[in-house]
């Protein structure tokens, strides 16, 4: 596969995506998949769902029209996977889902994945790239999962991160890896005309469940080459960096406050930016640019020394763990008392 082909996978998973999500924001309508406004929510208005499906059928008629990319078992078996998710999604959507039973879908989905042979190689063990990749995959899908809690947030990061991947695995040689990452790049650059600044549509657990699964999926199958082990898990850490920096940041201030890490609410970096005084889009904007900064930062561990990658990874976890820190001292109880903070619309 060459870099036109690759282009092209990308503008026909954009241009599909969206065309599509005006025919599904009907079609949720239709079938009251509607996202009604709640206290431990965002949006101020009655919004359709489904938005994920839009990117799931883009991303796949966008890998569908090159048919050497379906010729591979581990690519067969990360679209089976998204069907799985699709299905509890679907589900979650409509009628809620125990945290548990996501969790149990997102290990079969893994599952099915490492079957196929989509694991780890830099660890050396056998049982400890299996494992690795077990707890990655279902954890960059929650993280996902999470991170969708403001109008293009969920769907911007998984644009850029996916872009970045595609870069990676296209200066590694590894052409079909590219182009599923800026299919899926496409797929959701083409939803975010809908979902940003203003959402008529949001992609709901379908889409972020689904988008997380295959990011975390591709991230595996790019051969990170670098000189050790510790440099090579370094890449995709910096490329998908944010996402699990919020769920990290969510967690630990759950817990310190004695919550349940698994309940709705708006105390996510994106919420504590609003309450700096951003506005609408601003704070996703401001993740957007964290999120090119921490890619930038993984593409340049793979160009530098060992010793250099070190420098520059300690600098970009310096640089992520002020701001969690200086974030975690906002009191998001304010949302409460500020009329009109959560409204992102």
């Amino acid at each position: 596969m060459n870099i036109i082909q690759i282009i092209e996978t990308f503008f026909i998973a954009v241009v599909v995506a969206y065309a599509l999500s005006p025919f599904i924001k009907k079609a949720a309508v239709k079938l009251d998949y509607v996202d009604h406004p709640k206290d431990n929510k965002v949006h101020a208005h009655p919004t359709p769902l489904l938005g994920g499906v839009a990117i799931f059928l883009a991303f796949s008629i966008a890998v569908l029209t090159k048919t050497n990319l379906m010729a591979s078992g581990q690519v067969k078996a990360m679209m089976a996977g998204c069907l799985l998710l699709l299905t509890i999604g679907l589900i979650d959507d409509k009628v809620g889902m125990m945290p548990e039973l996501k969790l149990l879908g997102q290990f079969l989905a893994a599952l099915i994945a490492i079957k196929a042979g989509v694991r780890a190689e830099f660890l050396g063990n056998y049982y400890f790239n299996v494992i690795f990749t077990y707890f990655w995959i279902i954890g960059i899908t929650n993280a996902f999962n999470l991170l969708d809690n403001m109008n293009g947030l969920s769907s911007g990061i998984a644009s850029i991160a996916a872009a970045f991947l595609g870069v990676v695995a296209y200066m590694n040689g590894q052409p079909m890896i590219c182009a599923l990452s800026f299919a899926l790049a496409g797929a959701t650059l083409g939803f975010l005309k809908h979902n940003f600044p203003k959402a008529n549509i949001f992609m709901g657990d379908v889409g972020s469940l689904i988008i997380g699964y295959i990011l975390a999926t591709l991230s595996v199958l790019i051969s990170w080459k670098t000189n050790t082990w510790t440099t090579s898990l370094m890449i995709p850490l910096l490329i998908l960096g944010y996402p699990i920096f919020d769920t990290t940041l969510v967690t630990v201030m759950r817990i310190l406050e004695g919550r349940s890490i698994f309940e709705g609410g708006k105390d996510h970096s994106s919420h504590r930016l609003a309450l700096l005084g951003f506005k609408k889009y601003g704070a996703v904007l401001v993740i957007y640019f964290f999120c090119l900064f921490l890619g930038l930062m993984g593409i340049a561990v793979t160009k530098v020394s060992t010793f250099m990658a070190m420098i520059f990874g300690a600098f970009a976890f310096i640089v992520m763990l002020s701001l969690g820190v200086y974030l975690s001292f906002i009191d998001t109880k304010r949302y409460g008392r500020k009329k009109g903070a959560y409204n992102v619309e």
